[in-house]
């Protein structure tokens, strides 16, 4: 289907995914999930979460299921013996994790930077899911897997392939530490086999890390003493160390600059929906809060005064330290046009920014400035 007002193909034409959500990109397929489908939802359902590929694998622009049987995942690098097959059907009959856990594209937000090119996300690329499959340590210790001390990084691939002669594979690297200590090869997704369009059979996840991190359609790992030099990891996802003015020219290097790697402290207002209106008297305010879940979030504020005072909301918090804190407020709106901030406070004292562009960065990456939505009331 050709959606006109984007002149890209629609999601409709992949059955099972809701035809509301909105085309970024047709090839590479680019998802964004409205505020609305979000609102409300402690796990977001399959149909209403997020597409990110940078690159497409044409078998699996699909929401159904690709088999298991005959999938497998390549280790090698410095590891002893020097490389081994894993038949992904083995991890079937292994015992299995689940986590609950924030999905999000790192470039998500990126609207709210200036001058920034790119994929145009508003904040719809994100989601909260629940993973399950077999740790990596697991998979090592079955196949007798011993890995080199001087090892430092894990470099996942993936089976899609480059979308032109101009652009590398994608591949992704993370810390050793990490992966051995979160790190799974995931089968299912809200407990079903991951959809092929989100990543299945089987794709390599990390809680607490970008999306782009999760490594779909997982075929590799390989382990190694530096990162990838690899163009979407040594420079496409990336932000410098030190702060830019908008619009500065920067040339990305590895010792200027760090991966995307752990999301940042964030939070949202999704009801009421931006622009709504609304009648004068007492409001319902919720929404979200999350971080990487290396510490407990220990505050939701929302200020009506545009950070001149604000007000803590209540929330409860997810068993799993990587899922998403579900936050409401009430308060009285008197007639006129307001604006309302959210701002998420954790136990390590971080905070979203009251000007997320004070880290402008060439990419449009990371955006976690306090949220802002404008409400008008009658």
């Amino acid at each position: 289907m050709i959606d006109a007002k984007t002149e890209q193909v629609s999601p409709a034409w992949i059955e099972g995914i809701d035809p509301r959500l909105e085309v970024l990109s047709a090839a590479p397929l680019v998802l964004q999930t409205p505020v609305g489908l979000l609102a409300g939802q402690r796990i977001t359902d399959k149909e209403f979460l997020f597409v990110r590929n940078c690159q497409d694998l044409d078998e699996a622009l699909t929401m159904d299921a690709m088999p298991l049987d005959g999938w497998e995942i390549e280790l090698d690098g410095l590891i002893r013996p020097g490389r081994v097959l894993v038949h992904a059907e083995e991890l079937r009959g292994m015992d299995q994790v689940e986590i609950e856990m924030v999905l999000q594209c790192s470039g998500n937000g990126r609207s709210r930077f200036a001058g920034i090119p790119g994929t145009p996300w508003g904040i719809g690329g994100v989601g909260n899911v629940r993973f399950r499959g077999v740790p990596l340590p697991a998979v090592l210790e079955r196949h007798g897997v011993e890995i080199d001390p001087e090892v430092r990084y894990v470099t996942a691939e993936g089976k899609d392939l480059p979308t032109g002669l101009e652009k590398p594979d994608f591949e992704h690297s993370l810390p050793v530490a990490d992966v051995l200590d979160r790190s799974f090869i995931a089968l299912a997704l809200n407990g079903e086999p991951i959809p092929a369009v989100h990543g299945g059979p089987v794709r390599l996840i990390t809680p607490g890390f970008f999306g782009t991190m999760q490594v779909k359609w997982l075929t590799r790992l390989r382990f190694e003493t530096a990162e990838s030099a690899n163009f979407y990891h040594a420079t496409e996802y990336r932000v410098p160390h030190a702060r830019l003015d908008p619009g500065a020219k920067f040339r990305f290097t590895m010792e200027n600059s760090r991966p995307t790697w752990a999301i940042r402290v964030m939070s949202y207002i999704l009801a009421p929906e931006p622009g709504a209106a609304l009648e004068s008297g007492d409001v319902t305010f919720s929404g979200v809060a999350y971080n990487d879940g290396s510490a407990c979030l220990e505050a939701v504020l929302v200020s009506f005064d545009r950070g001149e005072s604000w007000q803590s909301a209540e929330f409860e918090s997810p068993e799993s330290p990587y899922a998403w804190y579900q936050w409401s407020l009430q308060a009285e709106l008197k007639p006129g046009v307001h604006e309302i901030w959210s701002r998420a406070v954790d136990t390590l004292g971080r905070s979203q920014p009251i000007d997320g562009s004070i880290y402008w960065n060439p990419n449009g990456y990371e955006w976690n400035g306090v949220f802002k939505t404008e409400l008008a009331v009658e």
